[in-house]
């Protein structure tokens, strides 16, 4: 039992890998918000499938009991029995009418289910990134203090042979322990960043997840299309669908409205039976009917309706048009910061590689008594921030390019691109 039970705890404490398409899957597969909107989904297409049933006849039975009390000459009862079938045959498109919008309706709420899951790839695309990018800053900042603390000790040891001053070695003590303070929050930045991944997947927001590294990395390769192919793909996104079809319902709607004002037409038929205690008697007839139903007059009520109609018609089809104008700004404005970051990324890699250099030059320095510890600190200080800069110029990368799949309503860019 003792053998199983620390068995249990190595495999309860270690970190499993997941890739950013898992955890995007995984997402997809449990997260609350888009089983939400699958019921909403399913509910409309269950909406839809119920305006069949409009073309169809009609179909009940009635029963009734009435006890008669205190009559004279005695209590009586009767029961009666029908079955009546009822059908409207004409009503000017009106069942026709409704099934298409609500036809309608169901595919766009299928394309508003679609966004929903772009949204839900771009949190967790967003949330992987930041995480990755946080547990090398915080991998970084280790190494900052390891460097530091070598820093502080060729310090001390200098200063007990006097060979420096007090304020040298005051000043690598001050750098160690600033160093210290900033492990414990990027440690705690990584923290939140991986909770905030755990949370959108439904894992315990403590849980151990080996990330890949190489998200990140692989960035550097990548090459961005041109502004028009990313304008073309953009404009097949799910939610310029879902517009297009609230415009068609909203046109739907209009027609519909001037369908009020013609009469409709319905026969019935019904099988009845009949019986009353008092007069012992069974009484079976049937009964066609064949009407017509027209309001001739209500006041403008039917005229503004449609007017009402007419004008949500004009409103989508506006919404539409701002979609396009925000989405088309939104997209140029984020090629040019995907642009500007990639620019960006160069200078940082040329300033880490700049930084190394100074660091190693100010460490000999140092070590044979040419240099001083501000020049040490001050080389160590400038790597350690060159390296976090290399590093969130690369998440700056992936986040402007996730944004940008997100506004694009693709999976991944690149090959998105590459298709057309």
């Amino acid at each position: 039992m003792r053998k199983f039970f620390f068995v249990f705890l190595i495999l309860f404490n270690m970190s499993f890998g997941l890739s950013i398409d898992e955890a995007v899957k995984l997402a997809i597969e449990r997260h609350p918000f888009l089983k939400q909107q699958k019921s909403l989904l399913d509910s409309a297409k269950y909406d839809y499938f119920s305006t069949f049933g409009n073309f169809l006849p009609s179909i009940s039975v009635d029963y009734s009991y009435t006890k008669f009390i205190d009559l004279y000459p005695s209590d009586y009862f009767s029961r009666g029995l029908s079955l009546n079938i009822s059908w409207t045959i004409y009503n000017a498109g009106q069942n026709i009418l409704f099934n298409r919008i609500k036809e309608k309706l169901f595919k766009s709420s299928q394309k508003s289910y679609q966004e929903t899951i772009l949204d839900i790839t771009y949190q967790v695309k967003n949330a992987y990134y930041t995480a990755v990018a946080k547990r090398e800053i915080w991998k970084v900042r280790k190494i900052q203090l390891r460097a530091a603390e070598k820093n502080y000790q060729m310090a001390r040891k200098k200063l007990k042979l006097g060979l420096v001053t007090k304020a040298d070695y005051l000043q690598a003590k001050v750098r160690l322990e600033n160093v210290r303070y900033s492990l414990v929050n990027a440690q705690n930045e990584y923290k939140k960043s991986l909770a905030q991944l755990c949370s959108l997947i439904e894992y315990p927001l403590d849980c151990n997840i080996s990330l890949e590294t190489e998200t990140l990395d692989s960035l550097e390769k990548d090459k961005i299309p041109s502004f028009e192919k990313i304008e073309k793909i953009a404009f097949n996104r799910p939610v310029f669908s879902q517009y297009r079809y609230d415009i068609e319902t909203a046109k739907l709607q209009s027609i519909k409205s001037l369908a009020t004002f013609t009469p409709s037409i319905f026969v019935s038929y019904s099988i009845n039976r009949d019986y009353s205690s008092l007069s012992q008697n069974t009484d079976s007839y049937s009964i066609f009917k064949i009407g017509l139903s027209w309001t001739i007059f209500e006041g403008l009520k039917r005229y503004y309706s449609y007017l009402s109609a007419r004008e949500n018609e004009r409103f989508y089809k506006y919404r539409l048009k701002e979609l396009k104008r925000e989405i088309k700004l939104s997209l140029y404005k984020t090629y040019l910061d995907l642009k500007t970051a990639y620019e960006n990324l160069e200078v940082a890699k040329e300033l880490l590689k700049q930084a190394e250099q100074n660091y190693k030059q100010a460490l000999g320095e140092y070590r044979v008594g040419k240099g001083d510890i501000i020049s040490l600190v001050t080389a160590e200080s400038s790597l350690s921030s060159a390296h976090e800069t290399y590093i969130n110029s690369l998440l700056n990368i992936a986040l402007t390019k996730t944004f940008l799949e997100r506004e694009m309503g693709v999976k991944s860019l690149y090959t998105e691109g590459e298709k057309q």
